[in-house]
């Protein structure tokens, strides 16, 4: 190799960062390494000037950021928090209102159902009454004289008029 590549290992000293940190440089492409069959497998080479315009960049402060702690990061989670929270609550109060909702429904529900039942029993009473009227009623009122009622069963009993 000619000495404008460089290993994995030596990309990292160059750019002062560890091997975690330059595989991300990989992924993100900011780097972009050949692939070359090693001794231990494929190892990566990187192009020296690619390496030093990227330690140039890093230098001028453009940082990753990932071990420095942000405010501002805490600050929008927390806020994403409480927005979160205020629609929960949001949320709750709209479920409270409608199982209120479907209380009072329930509630309505039973008092005419109650109302139902009871003009059911009413008329079931009614009816049973006026059958038990028409087994005891005989069809001639006006006789007055046991013979009289007694004529008028075995007529009924017979069929006769």
């Amino acid at each position: 190799m000619t000495e404008s590549y460089l290993t994995f290992k030596e990309t990292c000293d160059i750019l002062g960062k560890s091997k975690r940190t330059v595989s991300r440089y990989i992924k993100k492409g900011l780097l972009r390494p050949e692939k070359v069959r090693g001794q231990k497998g494929v190892e990566y080479r990187f192009n020296r000037t690619e390496v030093e315009s990227l330690k140039n960049q890093d230098t001028t402060g453009q940082k990753t950021g990932q071990n420095q702690r942000s405010d501002t990061k805490e600050d929008d989670t927390l806020s994403l928090l409480q927005d979160n929270m205020k629609l929960l609550e949001k949320q709750l109060k709209a479920k409270d209102r409608q199982i209120k909702q479907l209380l009072e429904r329930q509630r309505e529900t039973n008092y005419l159902l109650k109302g139902l039942q009871d003009k059911v029993l009413l008329l079931e009473d009614k009816s049973n009454g006026k059958r038990e009227d028409k087994k005891h009623r005989t069809e001639d009122t006006t006789s007055d004289t046991p013979g009289d009622k007694l004529k008028n069963f075995f007529n009924r009993l017979l069929g006769r008029k």
